[in-house]
């Protein structure tokens, strides 16, 4: 209402001016006095409060009216405006350096226009002037806590004026990174033997410090008092005690590692390597220390002098506790992955036996754990109880029981590039170009070609392909001499789609080598695999949540050679996909119509699709993520 009457006023001055003008010739001052227009012309930037059009210190504000080149003085919030220009029917001013704090709201405020005295005043408005906030503002920090390296994200805005960061008694300017919305850097050791200290943080800009609300809790590992009665004997278990003990990374003896066997908060139980050479004297003494932080660059020392006797003794037997896959994401034990066998005294063991095949292991066994890769020729389609045994000093069995194994292959995350036309075709869809079935691996267009993974089909024909999908009758060894494969291809009409190499002879020219200009031969692919949308639902679950344990159960028989985004598949769908028999292919051909005709099979689970129809292409640089399901030859 006020802003509303102030904006009449102005109004009805203008209108006195010009009426008294016209009925009274003589009154030559009346007609001379200066009046503001803010109804038919507005002021430039006419601002509001809500801050859509704004104005600033320094801001040159033009007024429309009449007889403006006789204004005396302009004031803004009390302070005198600088006159830019005055003209007859128009007045240019300038927004005065206005002391008010700044804020992301406007500020409302006077603006009054005075007469040639100075002092009458002949127009009053609410203006709205913004006092930008320019100065560093800190709103705060995340994690809470954290240890030595942890990196702390300051947020705020205007942080790219900081230049120093305190964290309790340590300065940092280096940061690990730094914006106007947020500064990141790595906490430091503090001069502290606390398992947990809270510690202030500050920032540190021209305008002084800025205290930062909230403590940072800096947790070390602290040992209890550890005191030895006898040289350790190699092969012993060491247990120390203390607070934020899981925040070690490795325990030392000198500048030899101790193997961890345990770990928690409280304790950690370390074990004396068994196959240190003996030395002269046998016990040797050596600092026991503990290693932390982020960078595991920080070091305390747990005794001065570790006494360890290094007199060899005769290989103790071990004992088996656990096996689980050595990736992290697996949860069952599958064919042709790395998993690694624990318990103790597992130095002398040599190799394992597993379903009755010998395997070699992978790198040199601790006393605590061994590891090997479970063989592809263990048969099977479905989960069964095996016998492991572990081999060692010299022939030695350990019967470590029987344990699940999952004959088939089962690998997560392969991402997949897409194949189209040269101009949307980029480095990545080349170095993930082919997805091998039997080895669960992706590999790049020119490995396809330097490898020979097809050798039938790195010319312009392929002597054993006699049409879409079908197979030359006698070349039954160069048909199988052809690992699966399958990979993507993109149609003119943007349909993101994959593969069967054998469906099309001009879709494996899709891929180009690592010049991105070579193209691969527009010739058939030599294996024929039929894919297909999964309906059963039990199927799908089990191979969205990474637990199927039957392969060939409930199989369905698939008959799509491209099945294609949306239409077949999108992100969270199950694919089916089968490699057929040499018997079929090179007789009937095309899709199977028995089970008896599937060779291999699996399932893909399409964990996500990064590679959307972006206007009238596919975009370019994303992937297509699977997880894989593959058998051996169906029995």
């Amino acid at each position: 209402m006020q802003a509303d009457m102030k904006r009449i006023y102005g109004i009805l001055a203008l209108a006195a001016v010009l009426g008294f003008a016209a009925c009274n010739e003589k009154a030559v001052e009346t007609v001379n006095t200066p009046a503001i227009n803010v109804t038919t012309q507005k002021l430039d930037p006419n601002t509001d409060e809500s801050g859509t059009v704004r104005a600033y210190v320094g801001t040159q504000v033009t007024a429309q009216g009449l007889n403006l080149d006789k204004v005396g003085a302009v004031k803004v919030d009390g302070l005198d405006a600088k006159i830019v220009s005055r003209e007859m029917k128009t007045l240019v001013f300038e927004i005065p350096d206005i002391a008010k704090p700044q804020q992301d709201d406007p500020y409302m405020v006077d603006l009054e226009v005075f007469d040639a005295d100075g002092t009458t005043t002949v127009f009053k408005y609410d203006y709205f002037v913004t006092i930008p906030v320019t100065d560093a503002l800190v709103s705060g920090f995340s994690p809470a806590s954290g240890t030595v390296g942890t990196e702390i994200t300051i947020s705020g805005r205007n942080l790219s004026q900081i230049t120093s960061v305190s964290f309790a008694e340590v300065s940092i300017s280096e940061f690990v990174s730094q914006s106007d919305d947020a500064i990141v850097f790595a906490a430091p050791a503090i001069a502290s033997k606390e398992a947990d200290t809270e510690v202030q943080i500050s920032a540190v800009w021209r305008g002084g410090t800025i205290s930062i609300d909230g403590n940072f809790t800096l947790s070390i590992p602290v040992f209890d008092t550890f005191t030895q009665a006898a040289p350790a004997a190699l092969g012993d278990d060491v247990v120390l005690a203390g607070t934020n003990l899981d925040l070690v990374s490795a325990v030392k003896w000198g500048d030899e590692a101790l193997l961890i066997a345990e770990q928690a908060d409280t304790s950690i139980t370390v074990k004396v390597p068994s196959g240190l050479e003996k030395q002269d004297p046998a016990v040797v003494s050596k600092a026991l220390t503990a290693i932390f932080g982020v960078a595991a660059d920080q070091e305390i020392t747990v005794l001065d002098a570790f006494k360890v006797d290094t007199t060899p003794i005769g290989p103790a037997a071990p004992v088996f506790s656990s096996i689980a896959p050595t990736d992290t994401g697996y949860s069952a034990i599958f064919l042709g992955r790395e998993v690694t066998v624990k318990g103790e005294n597992f130095a002398s063991v040599e190799k394992f036996k597993i379903d009755g095949i010998e395997v070699a292991l992978n790198g040199d066994p601790t006393d605590i754990d061994a590891k090997f890769t479970v063989p592809r020729t263990i048969k099977g389609n479905a989960a069964k109880q095996v016998k492991l045994i572990a081999v060692w000093n010299g022939g030695n069995e350990l019967d470590c029981g029987e344990i699940t194994v999952y004959p088939f292959y089962y690998t997560k995350s392969l991402r997949l590039g897409k194949g189209c036309g040269k101009a949307l075709y980029t480095d990545f869809d080349s170095s993930n170009a082919f997805l091998m079935l039997d080895d669960g691996v992706v590999i790049s267009a020119d490995d396809w070609l330097n490898k020979s993974v097809d050798p039938t089909c790195t010319g312009s024909s392929n002597a054993l392909v006699t049409g879409s999908s079908k197979i030359a009758t006698g070349k039954k060894d160069e048909y199988y001499a052809a690992k699966p494969y399958i990979f993507m291809s993109v149609t003119s009409n943007t349909q993101l789609q994959f593969n069967n190499p054998a469906n099309s002879n001009s879709q494996l020219k899709n891929h180009r080598l690592s010049d991105l200009n070579t193209a691969l031969p527009s010739a058939y692919g030599t294996p024929v695999v039929f894919m297909g949308s999964v309906t059963d639902a039990e199927i799908k679950a089990a191979v969205a949540a990474g637990t199927l344990s039957d392969i060939s159960a409930n199989m369905p028989l698939l008959g799509t050679s491209a099945p294609r985004w949306k239409q077949h598949y999108d992100k969270g769908d199950v694919l089916g996909v089968q490699y057929l028999k040499y018997e079929h292919v090179s007789t009937t051909g095309g899709k199977a119509t028995d089970a008896s005709q599937v060779y291999k099979t699996g399932y893909m689970y399409i964990r996500d699709i990064t590679t959307p129809v972006d206007g009238s292409n596919i975009a370019s640089g994303g992937y297509v993520e699977v997880d894989l399901y593959w058998s051996n030859v169906l029995e």
